[in-house]
């Protein structure tokens, strides 16, 4: 009787550690949340104006045109990869990214509601040496 029991405790304790194993490998192969969805605007002026980016779950916007994009999601990288180049963004804060641009350093993006409180933010006339 206490044979059966053990062989008993046995089965049990390894189907639940398959059980966790399972879980975990299951875990770890979902897809994870994309950080770049939304709107971001560069803080350096291209041409005389922000550059825009505008991501969606299937691509970005560029040149006003939807382009299907595949996103490859690490911690702090994120690899955009379309029919005409690969971009590669890190990520530095949850509301700013730099993008790696080839022949220069970095391009830095915020998100486009905390840049737009940040332009609001310094347009305001809130202190005045002369009050």
């Amino acid at each position: 009787m206490l044979l059966k029991a053990i062989i008993m405790i046995k089965y049990i304790l390894t189907f639940i550690i398959t059980m966790v194993i399972l879980l975990a490998g299951l875990w770890f192969y979902l897809p994870k949340d994309n950080p770049l969805l939304g709107e971001w605007i560069s803080t350096d002026d291209i041409y005389g104006k922000p550059a825009r980016l505008v991501f969606t779950e299937f691509g970005m916007f560029k040149d006003g045109s939807h382009v299907p994009a595949d996103f490859d999601i690490s911690r702090q990288k994120v690899t955009v990869t379309t029919n005409i180049a690969t971009t590669e963004y890190l990520l530095v804060s949850e509301n700013m990214i730099k993008q790696r641009v080839p022949r220069q350093t970095w391009r830095f993006f915020l998100r486009a509601d905390v840049f737009e409180e940040m332009r609001e933010s310094v347009t305001k006339p809130g202190i005045s040496r002369y009050d």
